[in-house]
């Protein structure tokens, strides 16, 4: 039986992960839905809502990079090195973020508790396994730990937005309404130095596997 090469090894990963993040997203958007829809919020309503989550978004975001690295014959050279760290920063500082300020006080059991993991800690832990393993990191530099922020300040500022005319906030750091505007700016403000930090540890982290890696002849 012939031996994977490192290329089919890495789209046959990606597309797990992929799958993977599809069910755990389908199982926490239904789970979602159903909530907002006891509370007499239309099917239409919810699903709208649903996309206001930084979770949604970024496991989605997630799942078709998976997807495309995985249908590409190119593999993950359809992304540039530092797109893919990118991927895996997003995830992680997200399960990070929930793990730190959202997740306390929760009783889950369940299908609910299953949902949770699934897209606040297996998908990011599952997408940063993946970057370790087969994304070439040479790439990276600290310049991009600026450039990653784009993607969080990109959210926040539509949620921001979202908010003024829809009156409703997916996480209470953003919640104008309730704490003002002066408070979120200096949640806002340490979220950016938090992401920020997190990025150049993760281009220390790049660089540092990168020499590690034998050199191809």
């Amino acid at each position: 039986m012939p031996t994977q090469t490192p290329l089919s090894a890495a789209k046959l990963s990606a597309g797990l992960v992929c799958l993977f993040t599809c069910a755990a997203l389908l199982l926490q958007s239904w789970i979602s839905i159903g909530w907002t829809m006891r509370d007499g919020m239309s099917f239409a309503d919810s699903l709208w809502r649903l996309t206001g989550y930084y979770t949604i978004l970024t496991n989605s975001l997630i799942a078709v990079s998976m997807g495309l690295i995985a249908t590409s014959p190119k593999g993950p050279k359809i992304f540039p090195d530092h797109a893919l760290a990118a991927l895996a920063f997003y995830i992680t500082t997200m399960g990070l973020v929930y793990h730190l300020l959202l997740s306390g006080g929760r009783n889950l059991s369940g299908l609910t508790l299953i949902g949770d993991i699934g897209v606040h800690y297996a998908v990011p832990a599952l997408t940063f396994v993946w970057w370790l393993s087969f994304a070439d990191k040479g790439e990276v530099t600290f310049g991009h730990a600026v450039i990653w922020l784009a993607w969080p300040l990109l959210y926040t500022s539509a949620a921001l937005l979202r908010g003024r005319f829809e009156d409703w906030y997916p996480y209470f750091f953003l919640d104008v309404g309730k704490y003002g505007l002066e408070q979120i700016s200096l949640y806002v403000l340490g979220l950016g130095l938090g992401f920020l930090a997190m990025g150049f540890l993760f281009v220390a982290l790049a660089k540092g596997l990168q020499r590690m890696q034998p050199k191809r002849p």
